[in-house]
């Protein structure tokens, strides 16, 4: 399941929630272009060397997300809306990607913040 939160809702607040919930909330911030946000993720998650910056590389990295203490993994891609700004059509690809990997994966949650 993937939750949207626009540019006036309580985003630092429903972190903290996850948090507060004992969940491994890992945040990935901005990006405002394909690179950009391709980079925002390989940095946020701290992504193995063998990361392409493409988007099946980005979607195989997601499928290999380790959760180090058994909890569920709450992913926040948090400052989308530049992207969704600026190229529509890569906004909608990191989504799709987001939106897959939450639908295989039972222990990863996905958050977009579009503020």
């Amino acid at each position: 399941m993937t939750t949207f939160l626009g540019r006036h809702s309580e985003a630092d607040d429903h972190i903290e929630q996850l948090r507060w919930l004992g969940h491994d909330v890992r945040v990935v911030s901005g990006g405002d272009d394909k690179a950009g946000v391709l980079e925002a993720f390989a940095s946020g998650l701290a992504l193995p060397e063998w990361f392409g910056h493409n988007w099946d590389a980005l979607l195989d990295a997601l499928r290999d997300l380790d959760a180090p203490r058994d909890a569920p993994i709450e992913l926040v891609w948090d400052h989308a809306a530049g992207l969704r700004a600026r190229d529509r059509d890569a906004y909608d690809t990191v989504v799709e990607i987001l939106e897959q990997v939450a639908d295989e994966r039972d222990d990863l949650h996905v958050t977009v913040v579009t503020r």
